[in-house]
């Protein structure tokens, strides 16, 4: 301890004179761009580390995504920059010294070093660390009867023989703190008596002042005759005679707020205990919302053309903060009229696909169930749903679903949605014919019709991000188990798993990294059980995995990317040449005659990283590049496609409307061809098609690139 006393008033000495002596060195370099910043002799403690605890920055690139433009170029908008800041360096070396002694380094030594040159400079700091003190005794004295001492050294994370950090030991305290205030000790304090000998080991004691041990008096509701009181009483953690938690009191506050009849709440103490009283009066503030809504919207998107949808709420419905909701939406607007045309591109080829989807729906949800951690879900419904030029289904069915709260921003459900479902039979004909080899019209018409789809779902849910519209920071993960058997009463048979996972970091104001990764699989175990046979190998075509669209691959068209295939009509488009023939020639001349139309498969991995840029309150702009394939089985893998872009922002009152231009690289492959006779009987031709819709007729550069793009237009962020 004995060394550390001269450093310090060395320390001292630096700031009251170093200024003056750089003082008018600083004015000239004042401008130096500060292009290296190093740390030597920092063998406890990384770079990272030290960066963060001083004020000194050199310039840096601002994103990762960017690394390659910092490494090639001096260009402004990929660095950000920083100056030299003399006056700043001696404050720093003071700010490393505080850093290594709170640790436990009392002998660290300090100094810079600065190399300059006309407009640049670099600084490195030299550290000569020493030895570091380290704990030779640690007692907790103050809990005997109170909490098991054992456990709680384990929790602080110090032990006899670690480096002697006032910082970990401050962190230990606040855990004791912590544990005996939610125990009831609401004036609990630790004290800490410290002796650190020179050249020896630091001998360290806790004493533990728990004081008073205070349980809840009187529970005072505020605000709740439209809920009713007992309702708000069923969502609290606590009851008078209970030792006195403030977790349990935020946990309860939590509870409130995700009710839908609560607009706002608020629970604390009532008063300050008096003097030798060991009872908390606690007070809960109740704001109700508004006991009916009605909400309605509208939108209009490449995949599901014009939109409306009108909500009827009732959030006190039969008391208990049951909530009834009303849903009716229409989509597919208007895609007759344009044909499946720009702005509806991304609706379906076939004019089958140009119809109006719908959905009608009334929800219930009960939200305290046996436990306010637990809640009901019930629903009926029918709509008609067009997956485009894959099928259109129509169904009716309902849904029971219970939820339970883990843990903040955690959540598990399960839920068991009967559905009695069909499709059309003109949507789903190339479907069934390419996938599972039903090209004839009676088994197209048997496999269409309706049945019954039951799936046993398990769910699992995390969202730790800070906004749910348009996240900065924070991550969410999403994973679902399905099964659907015999004993569910669905006539679908199949094992069915899927995840998704998206992080977002921000970089510097407005500038947001955000990646998602998502995949799954599905498996048949008997397939489609109908009219007493069994189509083994045949999963419900809402139950495979697509992609491809605005938020998925986005330099493909709505569900393009992986299996597809191309359709013909015989009688428009070859009526006067053989059907082998014809579809050469078509694929040669004018591959846009080819109807493309996506088959699914039975696994999925997608990648996507986007960097967005706020420009202002209303836009922005991004970078983004999405990775992604379909395979038919795990057993017929193929590499991803990667398809890079760029994307605009308008942050309107619905969302961001987004516009994405995303760019297909790929080259010419071969596909198979389905050819619709005047029979109305499929026929999918023996030998596969060269298909090329880029540069089949050998187009100039700019022309092929501008073919390559697709554009999507939405609401919403892609994740």
């Amino acid at each position: 301890m004995r060394s550390a006393v001269p450093l310090a008033l060395l320390a001292v000495l630096v700031l009251l004179i170093r200024p003056t002596v750089l003082h008018g060195q600083a004015a000239s370099t004042r401008d130096r761009e500060l292009v290296r910043l190093l740390f030597v002799g920092n063998d406890s403690f990384s770079a990272k580390e030290l960066g963060a605890a001083i004020e000194t920055r050199s310039t840096s690139c601002k994103s990762p995504i960017l690394v390659l433009f910092c490494g090639l170029t001096n260009w402004g908008f990929a660095h950000r920059r920083s100056t030299l800041e003399e006056e700043e360096l001696s404050a720093d070396i003071l700010r490393l010294r505080v850093f290594y002694r709170s640790r436990g380094y009392y002998a660290v030594q300090v100094d810079t070093v600065v190399e300059r040159a006309d407009r640049t400079a670099e600084v490195t700091f030299l550290i000569q660390e020493g030895s570091v003190t380290r704990i030779d005794s640690l007692t907790i004295s103050g809990l005997e009867g109170i909490l098991d001492t054992a456990s709680l050294r384990e929790e602080i994370d110090l032990a006899p023989g670690d480096p002697f950090s006032r910082v970990r030991l401050d962190a230990g305290s606040s855990v004791i703190v912590e544990r005996l205030r939610n125990a009831g000790y609401v004036e609990a304090t630790v004290l800490q008596d410290l002796f650190v000998p020179a050249a020896e080991g630091a001998r360290v004691k806790l004493s533990v002042e728990p004081g008073i041990r205070y349980r809840i008096g009187e529970v005072r509701v505020v605000g709740a005759s439209e809920i009713g009181e007992g309702t708000i009483r069923d969502f609290l953690t606590f009851e008078r005679g209970q030792y006195f938690s403030p977790a349990r009191l935020l946990e309860s506050q939590r509870n409130l707020f995700d009710l839908d009849a609560v607009r706002f709440a608020s629970i604390g103490r009532a008063s300050e205990p008096i003097t030798g009283d060991t009872l908390i009066d606690v007070a809960v503030q109740i704001t109700p919302a508004a006991t009916r809504a009605a909400r309605a919207g509208g939108g209009w998107s490449t995949n599901r053309c014009a939109q409306l949808e009108t909500r009827l709420t009732h959030r006190n419905f039969l008391g208990g903060a049951r909530k009834l909701e009303i849903t009716a939406r229409l989509s597919n607007m208007f895609a007759d009229q344009l044909n499946g045309r720009f702005p509806c591109a991304d609706v379906g080829q076939d004019p089958v696909f140009h119809q109006i989807n719908y959905l009608l729906q009334l929800e219930f949800r009960q939200p305290h169930f046996f436990s306010p951690r637990n809640s009901l879900r019930a629903r009926i419904f029918g709509e008609r749903e067009s997956v485009p030029d894959v099928f259109i289904r129509e169904g009716v069915g309902g849904q029971l679903a219970v939820t339970r709260r883990l843990r903040s921003a955690m959540t598990a459900t399960l839920s068991y949605r009967p559905e009695y479902t069909g499709f059309d039979e003109n949507s789903a004909d190339i479907f069934f014919c390419v996938n599972f080899g039903f090209c004839q019209s009676e088994d197209i018409e048997l496999l269409s019709q309706q049945a019954w789809l039951s799936p046993l779902t398990l769910s699992w849910a995390y969202n730790r991000t800070d906004n749910a519209l348009t996240p900065t920071r924070g991550y969410y993960v999403n994973a679902d188990a399905e099964l659907a058997e015999r004993f569910t009463g669905s006539q679908y048979t199949y094992v069915r798993l899927a995840l998704q996972g998206a992080d977002f970091v921000t970089l510097s104001d407005g500038l947001v990294l955000a990646g998602r990764v998502r995949g799954g699989v599905v498996e048949p175990t008997r397939g489609l059980v109908v009219a007493g046979d069994t189509a083994n190998e045949i999963v419900h075509p809402g139950k495979r995995f697509f992609a491809g669209g605005s938020q998925s691959v986005r330099g493909f068209g709505q569900n393009l990317l992986g299996p597809t295939v191309l359709v013909l009509d015989s009688v428009r488009d070859c009526a006067d040449r053989p059907l082998e023939e014809c579809a050469t020639f078509i694929a040669r001349t004018d591959p846009g005659e080819f109807i493309q139309r996506p088959v699914g498969g039975s696994a999925s991995f997608e990648l996507s990283v986007e960097l967005r840029k706020r420009l202002g309150s209303a836009w922005g702009v991004v970078a983004f590049v999405d990775l992604g394939q379909v395979w038919p089985s795990l057993k017929d893998l193929e590499a991803p496609v990667l398809t890079p872009g760029l994307g605009v922002r308008w942050f309107g009152p619905l969302g961001p409307f987004r516009v994405d231009i995303g760019y297909d690289p790929t080259g010419a492959t071969f596909l198979p061809v389905v050819v619709a006779t005047e029979t109305g009987e499929l026929v999918e031709l023996e030998n596969p098609v060269l298909f090329d819709p880029f540069t089949f007729d050998d187009p100039s550069p700019l022309k092929q690139f501008f073919r390559r793009l697709r554009f999507h237009f939405s609401i919403g962020e892609a994740f």
